[in-house]
């Protein structure tokens, strides 16, 4: 009697770790978008078109570029990247660092340098990413 209920148990504890995390998570945009700078802020160069269905931008966990889950996700969010001076492009607030620090692995510079690396065709020129002229 205990081992059909132990096995049933088994089974939900399963399903519940692996297909649940799944079905909760948010779907990435489709298509392309513009990043550009949030309001109050002055852009230097042109706005960045980006795809997360591109190549090498549709990573399995949100989480491998965001910070944050959930429905809103954008860098400027308040208490996240949400300094827009752009004398400042060297804190970790700093929206501009939000996207173009090196070290970083979660910014667009920081994973096209570590993903040059291993021998990917990846951008690292600015006017790769800003192709115009603003």
């Amino acid at each position: 009697m205990r081992k059909p209920f132990f096995v049933l148990l088994m089974c939900a504890a399963l399903v519940g770790a692996f297909c649940l995390p799944a079905l909760m998570a948010a779907d990435a945009p489709k298509g392309a978008m513009e990043l550009k700078v949030p309001a109050g802020a002055t852009a230097t160069k042109a706005p960045v078109k980006f795809n997360h269905e591109g190549a090498g931008h549709k990573p399995v966990d949100c989480k491998a570029c965001h910070h944050k889950e959930g429905k809103d996700m954008k860098c400027s969010g308040a208490g996240c990247h949400d300094v827009v001076d752009p004398a400042d492009k060297t804190s970790d607030k700093s929206f501009y660092m939000a996207f173009h620090k090196g070290e970083s692995t979660k910014s667009c510079v920081g994973c096209h340098k570590k993903a040059k690396a291993e021998g990917k065709n990846a951008p690292i020129a600015c006017n790769a990413c800003h192709p115009q002229a603003q």
